[in-house]
């Protein structure tokens, strides 16, 4: 089975996320043409990049995965606002992924309607919010294949998608010394280690999980802004949705262990686990294309 083309390229210059919900439990007969409409009309738009995933209670022969969310630890908490539909889009260009972002709701109507939306992309070199470089370790085809697809059986080629979306507190990371904020990340603004840095920096956490350096879970978050409010789109690729039990419960600080220091600046406000199905499960009569700009 073919995985989704998309899982392979990392989210480009402009980068966004949709989240749809059911307009209605009775619309659920008319869910998978829908999205066999949106994945076919996206995925064949020449430098857009789809990705597509599905509460996973929606795909036959989906195992029953355990509640990841909600989840919370000594000092925060991740929520869940699970919903039936994720999308995520990457462009070079605005005017593409604006374009893309335009189709959904138009081949969503009468069936699924927006509940989330979020539009951001690389800040500079590749830089969060706080000003840190990101993405430092770009993966290849083959930690995709390795990390984010499901090896064997009915979902071979499917992929767990993970999505967060935090809040980052600025002027309140602002106020802390550079030094200081280089002990929180555990590298330098231009990713250099921190040799001293506490077992609470974020570097260490996140090593701490097994998700590192593309070894259990690919990240494809980015960078957002919207109303004033700057933050992270997290999203990630994982071929087993346990390892985001074991990724999250050690940034958390779950079972006596460490907290993640950068988790005092940023908050989770929203979040969802779907499964992104091989491209044969939307291989049936497309809808009536629109040609992109």
């Amino acid at each position: 089975m073919r995985p989704q083309e998309g899982l392979f390229h990392a989210p480009g210059a402009f980068s966004a996320i949709a989240v749809l919900r059911l307009s209605r439990n009775e619309a659920l007969p008319q869910l998978r043409e829908t999205v066999r409409a949106l994945y076919t009309e996206l995925s064949a738009a020449g430098g857009l990049h789809t990705v597509l995933g599905l509460q996973p209670s929606l795909l036959p022969g989906a195992p029953a995965a355990s509640a990841l969310l909600p989840r919370e630890g000594p000092t925060a908490r991740f929520p869940s606002t699970q919903s039936h539909v994720l999308v995520q889009v990457s462009a070079n260009g605005r005017e593409l992924l604006l374009w893309a972002l335009r189709r959904v709701l138009a081949l969503s109507q009468a069936v699924l309607y927006l509940e989330e939306e979020v539009l951001g992309g690389r800040i500079g070199e590749g830089r969060d919010a706080f000003g840190f470089r990101d993405g430092l370790l770009r993966p290849t085809r083959e930690q995709v294949r390795r990390a984010a697809l499901v090896p064997s059986g009915p979902l071979a080629g499917a992929s767990w998608l993970l999505y967060l979306r935090f809040l980052q507190d600025l002027e309140r990371f602002g106020r802390l010394k550079p030094q200081a904020r280089e002990r929180v990340v555990g590298r330098t603004p231009d990713g250099e280690l921190v040799p001293d840095a506490p077992a609470e920096a974020h570097l260490h956490r996140a090593r701490a999980s097994g998700a590192g350096e593309n070894q259990l879970l690919i990240r494809r978050g980015f960078p957002f802004r919207h109303t004033g409010e700057e933050g992270l789109a997290f999203v990630s690729a994982s071929a087993d949705p346990q390892y985001y039990e074991r990724s999250l419960d050690a940034l958390l600080g779950v079972g006596g262990q460490t907290p993640d220091a950068l988790l005092r600046y940023a908050r989770a406000v929203s979040g969802g686990l779907y499964l992104a199905p091989p491209t044969n499960w939307f291989d049936a009569s497309s809808s009536q294309r629109e040609t992109p700009p």
